[in-house]
Order: C-alpha cells, then sequence, then structure tokens
C-alpha cells in the first residue's frame, strides 16, 4: 500500500507515470534512502522535463500561446539552456511584456549572454510589475550585477530586499554580508554571515544541498572577519 501511494506522488510530482517508476526503481537501491536528497532533485528535473514536453507540444498545436511559450522559456532558463530559452522568450515577448516572469527570464538570458544593462532593465522591470515575483530571486541577480561591478552599496541593498522577501536564504545572507564587509561595515556583515548559517541549519533536508556551498563561504567569510 505504501509503495502505491509513494507511486501516486511521483506520477503527480514527475507528471509521467513511466517516469515515476523509474524513480520506485532508483529508491529501492541499497542505501538510496541515504541521500534521498539525489532522489528529490531527480524527481524535480523529471517533472521539468515532462512539463517542457507538454509545453511544446501545447506549442505545436497552438504557437501563438504566449503563456506556455513563456512556461516553456523559464523551465530552460532554470536548467541553464539559456541560447533556447531566448529563441522561446523573444517570440513570446511582444505580447508578453507585462508578465513579470517573462521580463525576468529575458532579462537572465541577456545577462548570461553578457548583454547587461539590457538583462538588468528586464529584471528590474518583473520586480516593477511585481515587487516580490520570483521570492528574492529577482533581487539577488540585481546585486550580483552590481557585485560585478564593484557597486557594493547598491548590492547590499538589493541582497537587503532579496532577505527580506526570503527571511531563509543563505545565498542571500552570505552575500549581503560579503557586501556589507566590502563596505567595511563588519558588525552587520557578521550578523548576516551568522543568519546565512543559521538559516542552513534549519532548513529542510532537500534545500540543504543547495545551501551547503553558501554556507561553506559565509564560515571562511565569517573566520576572516576581524
Amino acid at each position: 500500500m505504501g509503495r502505491f501511494f509513494l507511486f501516486a506522488l511521483l506520477t503527480w510530482i514527475t507528471g509521467n507515470p513511466l517516469l515515476a517508476v523509474l524513480v520506485l526503481i532508483a529508491l529501492s537501491l541499497p542505501g538510496w534512502w541515504a541521500g534521498s536528497r539525489y532522489a528529490w532533485k531527480m524527481s524535480r528535473r523529471m517533472r521539468a522535463w515532462g512539463e517542457a514536453g507538454r509545453l511544446r507540444r501545447a506549442l505545436a498545436v497552438n504557437p501563438h500561446d504566449v503563456k506556455a511559450r513563456t512556461e516553456l522559456g523559464g523551465i530552460l532558463v532554470r536548467q541553464g539552456r539559456f541560447r533556447e530559452a531566448r529563441a522561446e522568450l523573444t517570440q513570446a515577448m511582444p505580447r508578453a511584456d507585462d508578465l513579470p516572469e517573462a521580463n525576468y527570464a529575458l532579462g537572465l538570458c541577456l545577462l548570461h549572454d553578457g548583454e547587461v544593462e539590457k538583462g538588468r532593465e528586464l529584471v528590474e522591470r518583473a520586480l516593477a510589475l511585481n515587487p516580490k515575483f520570483g521570492y528574492g530571486e529577482p533581487s539577488l541577480r540585481l546585486g550580483d550585477f552590481r557585485a560585478g561591478r564593484g557597486e557594493w552599496g547598491q548590492a547590499a541593498e538589493r541582497y537587503r530586499q532579496a532577505t527580506g522577501i526570503h527571511s531563509s536564504s543563505v545565498e542571500g545572507w552570505f552575500k549581503l554580508g560579503q557586501a556589507l564587509n566590502h563596505l567595511g561595515q563588519r558588525d552587520d556583515a557578521r550578523t548576516a554571515l551568522q543568519e546565512a548559517i543559521s538559516s542552513h541549519r534549519t532548513a529542510p533536508w532537500y534545500q540543504r544541498a543547495e545551501g551547503r556551498p553558501w554556507v561553506r563561504r559565509a564560515r571562511r567569510l565569517l573566520r576572516s572577519i576581524r
């Protein structure tokens, strides 16, 4: 009975019964449960693949479906397939320029391709359309843009916005601490870095792997601040 419910859950997560069966087989391997975060990551990837396939089929029937094209572009961005994402989003933008997700995803593509000013403008437009869009992620990327230019004051402001929306973001707290350290605000930097460590400690198991590189960097930076 338990396996049936697990199969039903995995089918819902992946959107594909065959993929759910493959995950169940993988879960039965010795020691897999010990590394269950990998099963979680695999299920997320499989669900994204299944969703991308569904969106492509929808676009084959109706190439003018702006919502489907925007969603497909967002999935491709998350998969790191920026060239494909840019092609989809460029087609969608004439009728999707009022959608924060379209502006944000295309902005990331442009930033990745080195068109930093145009990319920044689109990410900022996404936030102008919806200040809480992306659960702090757009503010993080704008902070990265400022940090890359050595504009640490503006970077810190963006990182504060990100942690204000997503208060348990290990990446956000680390980067805020890093920016404050560059500004010479040592006490505030320590506080932010300690918050990064605390956030990682209390994060759900499936999020700890993503936060691990940032918490390591937070600990190293914290030790170096005097």
